[in-house]
This record gives structure tokens, sequence and C-alpha cells, in this order.
């Protein structure tokens, strides 16, 4: 049988990389302009930007007793370990932060790292949610301690509207995990620090009835073991000839709206030869068991080679960043590159 969807109940915790859950993979619920693909960032042996001087931040905009307190959501958690994809992400829910102001409030978002990495912040408008995410150049290069210190305590968002309190959260970047997907050749290969361990046998999503899994780079965006899949969320019947229900074992979030690596023993007469499911990436179970346990949140999954190219979505499910070219990434910025 031909399997996908998403989980019944997506956690709190995933609201920070995107909008309520769509459905599974062929929904595209997102408010995105379509990406121009550009070639993959490198991985962690790159060497970094060269640090330059940043430009100052104007003074923040405070407002004392605002009628409206935001307490913006943040990721990833302090002390969490994550991979070289993952981007600083606030968001501020159904809070429109103006334009005028994002210079200010970007002042009051340290970003530290160690060693030095620079990148830039960018800002998104989507569902009535501000999203400013943080990201260099290329990946994070493995090992980088980096620190978000987000002082927003009385700073303006908006009219009436102002930040809650001061916070910092500090983590680290794990080891690199680069996976590449291609879907002409239905393989899934896997590069841990710049070193090639396995190419797995993989279908992807049936790009004939619209099930293309999206293509482009994305994240991990959690590790949620066995995932109950029905074809009800996507709006088909069980009893559908695409209809489907049942558990997947060793399954890996990529996006919001239900796209997933994960084993799917039932489409073993596939792997390899055809891409038969609603998006996800299913592979045998023994793959799946073994890419799960070398896997964090923040590792790459970068989708290419497909017929009907279905770009991901920028922003709104999940994090697809990386998709963004360089020098777009910086426009999107108040103040531009920042020094890490």
């Amino acid at each position: 049988m031909r399997r996908f969807a998403r989980p019944l109940g997506v956690s709190a915790a995933l609201a920070l990389a995107g909008l309520a859950a769509a459905g599974c993979g062929g929904a595209a619920d997102a408010e995105e302009k379509k990406p121009e693909r550009t070639a993959s960032p490198s991985a962690s042996s790159a060497k970094p930007t060269p640090v330059v001087t940043e430009k100052p931040a104007p003074p923040a905009v405070l407002l004392p007793g605002a009628a409206r307190v935001v307490r913006p959501e943040i990721a990833p958690a302090n002390g969490e370990t994550v991979g070289v994809g993952q981007p600083i992400a606030v968001v501020f829910k159904q809070q429109k932060v103006a334009k005028e102001l994002r210079a200010g409030i970007e002042g009051r978002l340290k970003v530290s790292t160690s060693p030095k990495v620079p990148g830039a912040w960018y800002w998104d408008e989507s569902k009535g949610d501000t999203r400013v995410h943080f990201r260099p150049e290329k990946f994070w290069p493995a090992g980088t301690k980096v620190t978000l210190d987000a002082r927003l305590a009385g700073v303006k968002l908006g009219p009436g509207a102002a930040g809650d309190r001061d916070r910092t959260v500090s983590f680290t970047i794990g080891d690199s995990m680069v996976n590449t997907v291609d879907l002409k050749a239905r393989t899934l290969t896997v590069v841990r620090n710049g070193k090639t361990l396995r190419t797995i046998p993989v279908s992807g999503g049936d790009e004939s009835k619209g099930f293309g899994t999206r293509q482009g780079i994305k994240t991990i965006l959690a590790k949620e073991g066995r995932v109950v899949m029905d074809s009800r969320s996507i709006g088909i019947p069980r009893n559908h000839p695409d209809g489907f229900y049942g558990s997947y074992d060793y399954s890996m979030r990529e996006t919001v709206s239900g796209e997933y690596v994960h084993a799917a023993p039932d489409n073993a007469e596939s792997f390899g030869k055809e891409n038969v499911s609603h998006g996800c990436i299913g592979m045998s179970t023994e793959n799946a068991k073994w890419l799960y346990g070398l896997s964090r949140k923040g590792d790459v999954v970068d989708v290419k080679g497909g017929v009907k190219p279905k770009p991901m979505d920028r922003f709104g499910n999940g994090y697809g960043d990386w998709n963004i070219d360089w020098q777009e990434w910086l426009k999107g910025s108040a103040l531009g590159l920042r020094t890490g």
C-alpha cells in the first residue's frame, strides 16, 4: 500500500517551525513565494565568511505599559544540541512588527558564537505571525557554540504591543549530517562530517498523482518515533484506492504539513525503483532504524531530482531558510551581516 500522512496531533514545539499542520506533503498551506533553487550550502568544513564591521543598530523604541505584551517563541531551546541546518527562530505569534522598528529590534537580538561565525537575520510575515530567523551564509560549522541574548523587555513591536521580557538561549551545533535525496535515482545518501556513510534505496512521493516530495533543503524538525498516519488528514477516505491508515516506525518530521523520513516496509518492493508515497521518504526498517539513531533535530535533508519539482516552502512549513540565496537573505535583514 502507498502510505503518507501526518500524525494525529502536532506538538507545540513544531509551531515554531510553521503554521498549523495542513495535512500531508501534498498540501501547500504556507503563504510563500516560490523560491529559486540555489546550490546547496557547503557542509561544515567550509571556511566562514570573513568578519566585517557590523552596521550600527539604532536604539530600540520602548513602549512602557503596552496594552499587549507579546512573549516571542524561540528555537532551538536552551541547552539543545542541534544539526548544522538549524536556524535561530524568533516568532511573534499573531503580531505584525512594523518595518521601521526592525533595525532597533535586531540590535536587541545579539548572537554570539564560538568560534566566530558571521550571519544575518531575515524577516518574514505570514498568517498574521512575524518571524525573524538567523543563519550563516553556509551551514553552521560542527561544534559551534551559539548564544542568543534577546533583550526584548518593553521593546515596541507595533501599535500598543511590546516584548514581554529578556531571554538568553544557548545551544550547540552537533556533528554535520547532510542527507541528499535523489528522487530520480530513488536514493538517500548520508554524509556525516564530510564522510559518506551509506546510500539507502528509498521511495519518494508519487508525482504522477500530485503527491511529489517537496524539493529543496529542509531540516529534521523532530524525531517522533512511531507515528500514526491516516489519509483522512489530507482529505482521502481510508477506503479510497489511495487511502491508508497505520503506524510507521523511526519517523523523522521534515515539514509541519507532514513529510517524514521513516520506515515503510509495506513499500519494500519500490525502494530504489519507483516513487509511490504521498510525499514521505520511505525506506526499509533496518535502514530507518540506523538513520534514526544517527540523526538529530536540525540535520539537513536536501531533496533533488523530481520530474515535476514542488519547491519547499521558505517559511511556515518548517525550515526552508537555506533555499534563499545569501544576497537575498541579506536584503531581508534590517541591519545586514552580524559578525557573531
